[in-house]
């Protein structure tokens, strides 16, 4: 079986979920569990000092009344962000979700990816490519395929996507997953991660 991803190889647009290491001391992750409408940039100082400060603007979700705050840290090494001003890439920071930074990123090949993630990974950061598009257009250019997926995987997808586990914010905990299939967190958590690295190695490798 095999599905087809859309046109324009010269553009691959991915969402990841980066959980910055404890090292970071990410003050963007410390201010609330979930997040919107993120405005950030990282400034280098011009008046001799080395370290680059994070400038964040963030609408916090945690209560019922969203509240927009406004941080500014020092960037210590074990921060990920500044990897991608590395990268030819452009990365837009999209939220905060339950722990995580949420990134849609673009970028013009797979090894440009592959690099990404794996330097981001280098920090400490647990990183997880969520979703992955190629390119913009409407025409198919590559088949992926999704053989190595079991039923019981797919089925996992399947009501992991109904249930708006991908949405950002997200519209379903892992735990309500869980319970949807009746089986345990550990065991959803499994299935996903399963399926979900076998869609991105297959898109990787599609040529």
């Amino acid at each position: 079986m095999s599905v087809q991803t859309a046109e324009d190889t010269a553009l691959l647009r991915a969402r990841l979920a980066v959980t910055p290491p404890p090292a970071a001391d990410c003050t963007v992750v410390d201010s609330c569990a979930d997040g919107r409408n993120v405005t950030q940039r990282i400034k280098t100082p011009d008046d001799g000092r080395e370290r680059a400060e994070c400038h964040t603007e963030i609408t916090c979700a945690d209560d019922d009344t969203p509240a927009r705050l406004y941080r500014r840290s020092a960037v210590r090494p074990a921060c990920p962000c500044p990897v991608f001003e590395t990268h030819d890439c452009i990365p837009d920071l999209r939220g905060l979700r339950e722990g995580a930074l949420v990134f849609v990123v673009s970028v013009p090949s797979r090894d440009e990816l592959r690099a990404l993630v794996g330097e981001l990974r280098e920090t400490g950061a647990d990183v997880s490519v969520e979703w992955l598009v190629a390119g913009g257009g409407d025409r198919p250019i590559a088949e992926l395929d999704v053989s190595e997926i079991t039923d019981k995987q797919r089925r996992a997808l399947e009501l992991a996507r109904e249930a708006g586990y991908y949405k950002t914010p997200r519209e379903a905990t892992l735990a309500e997953v869980a319970e949807g299939l009746g089986i345990s967190r550990s065991a959803a958590s499994q299935r996903l991660t399963a399926a979900e690295t076998t869609l991105v190695r297959s898109l990787l490798e599609a040529r």
